[in-house]
């Protein structure tokens, strides 16, 4: 069931325009009782209604004339209360009195201050230098390219695995994926970090292809790592010393 209805109407703005009446009223009201008056000055104006001419000779008359000359007498003085000429008045002695303007001598050039001189053209700058440390003379020492096997092959290892001396700039930074046969030779050698040079690379994977491990008849093939390192050549009767 729906019902409609229709007899609802917005009178919004009728409830405003009364309201707004409303308040109209009641803030005319406000003012109305509440207004501000200003007090009115009244101004009396003296206006004379008759003069009265006092004659000095009558008594009652003179009185009157002394009385108001004993109260007026320093605003309007007479000519017999004047100041005479012979009155001392304060005299005023100028500061400049007597003095005589004269010209100031000229100021001399002040006298420069000769500082003292630190240093001095002929004073070195710079620290001396020491005398450069001379090498012994003599041939370099002789070096050689060895493989280090990893923790995987170490123990197949056969004493020093030297290689022919390659010019590679930096063996740290070359590693090999190598796999070992049951006689000891390498089946497989792979480059994981090669160096750039083709040529230098073909020469040292053909080393590292000629180097030979312990057998093991147990084991077909073993996989392990293979880095390389600068030695000291060991001289005759002497350990080889690693470059650390």
């Amino acid at each position: 069931m729906l019902t409609f209805a229709w007899k609802i109407r917005d009178r919004s703005m009728l409830h405003l325009a009364a309201a707004f009446i409303v308040l109209a009223g009641l803030m005319t009201v406000f003012f109305l009782v509440f207004r501000i008056t200003y007090p009115s000055m009244q101004r009396a104006s003296a206006t004379p209604r008759h003069i009265v001419v006092l004659d000095p000779a009558d008594p009652a008359a003179r009185v009157i004339i002394h009385r108001a000359q004993d109260k007026s007498f320093a605003l309007f003085p007479t000519e017999d209360g004047l100041l005479s000429s012979s009155a001392p008045f304060p005299s005023f002695q100028p500061s400049f009195n007597g003095a005589k303007m004269r010209l100031l001598p000229m100021p001399e050039a002040p006298v420069a201050a000769r500082m003292p001189r630190i240093f001095t053209p002929a004073t070195p700058v710079l620290p001396a230098v020491p005398p450069r440390a001379t090498l012994p003379s003599g041939q370099p020492p002789a070096v050689m390219l060895r493989a280090i096997p990893g923790a995987e092959i170490a123990k197949r290892a056969q004493g020093q695995m030297s290689l022919p001396a390659l010019p590679v700039a930096d063996p740290h930074s070359i590693q090999f994926r190598v796999a070992i046969g049951a006689a000891g030779q390498v089946l497989v050698a792979l480059p994981l970090h090669p160096v750039d040079d083709p040529a230098l690379m073909r020469q040292l994977q053909a080393a590292v292809a000629a180097l030979r491990f312990t057998a093991d008849p147990k084991t077909a093939r073993q996989w392990g790592t293979l880095g390389f390192r600068w030695e000291s050549a060991p001289a005759s009767g002497n350990n080889p010393r690693t470059d650390r």
